[in-house]
């Protein structure tokens, strides 16, 4: 095995480092450090586990929910393949247009100023609350 100088700088570059460091330090502070003391009486108790979900879905209903949702997304990417996207009359894409809700389709109005949504931010943090302590 040929070891390249980079391998022979490192290696003696660690042996170096475990020579000059001081171990005998080390040593006398785990010695002289003490063992932590164990308090049985601020461990948990059985009692204040909390009681374990029961409405928990099975692996198998879970398995069917899943291969339900593969099934109607495949369902799915057919009929969308399957239909004729026409952009050149334009009656139907004005009656599909005049379907949609024109709350939902036109362009936002009004500005809002980062006072604005610094304003809304801090109510809905003085609404929210915080979730409850597990005692």
């Amino acid at each position: 095995m040929k070891l390249t100088l980079a391998h022979r700088l490192s290696v003696s570059l660690a042996v170096l480092a475990l020579t000059s460091f001081p171990t005998h330090l080390l040593a006398q502070t785990t010695a002289d450090a003490a063992p932590p003391q164990a308090d049985i009486n601020s461990m948990p108790k059985w009692s204040e586990f909390p009681v374990p979900p029961t409405n928990v879905t099975t692996a198998a209903e879970f398995q069917t929910d899943v291969s339900e949702a593969l099934t109607k997304r495949t369902q799915l990417r057919t009929e969308v393949r399957a239909l004729v996207w026409d952009n050149t009359v334009p009656e139907n894409f004005a009656e599909a247009r005049d379907r949609i809700d024109p709350a939902h389709s036109g362009p936002i109005e009004t500005q809002t100023s980062p006072a604005q949504i610094n304003a809304l931010a801090d109510e809905l943090r003085k609404r929210a609350a915080p979730p409850p302590v597990v005692k």
